[in-house]
């Protein structure tokens, strides 16, 4: 994979693709497809994570907000009505 040296890097691919033959490459792209199913598979786990915590955030967010709302309006309204 990449190191930094892409140029390099694609040439030598270039010619390790060319040197293999037709079953080789075959198992090679099935390996790299499978690879990428599998990181595919944890990014989509990591992402429902983030977007859960984004819910329980807000929801926690509101909750506190409106809670403290309806304390100031309780308070104000117990210190207007004396």
């Amino acid at each position: 994979m990449p190191n930094g040296r892409y140029i390099l890097n694609d040439l030598e691919f270039d010619q390790k693709i060319h040197q293999m033959n037709d079953r080789e490459l075959l198992e090679f792209t099935a390996r790299q497809t499978y690879s990428v199913c599998l990181q595919t598979m944890d990014n989509t786990k990591r992402i429902e994570v983030l977007e859960r915590r984004d819910r329980k955030a807000f929801s926690v967010t509101g909750g506190l907000g409106a809670f403290f709302g309806a304390a100031v309006a309780v308070i104000a309204d117990f210190f207007i009505r004396r």
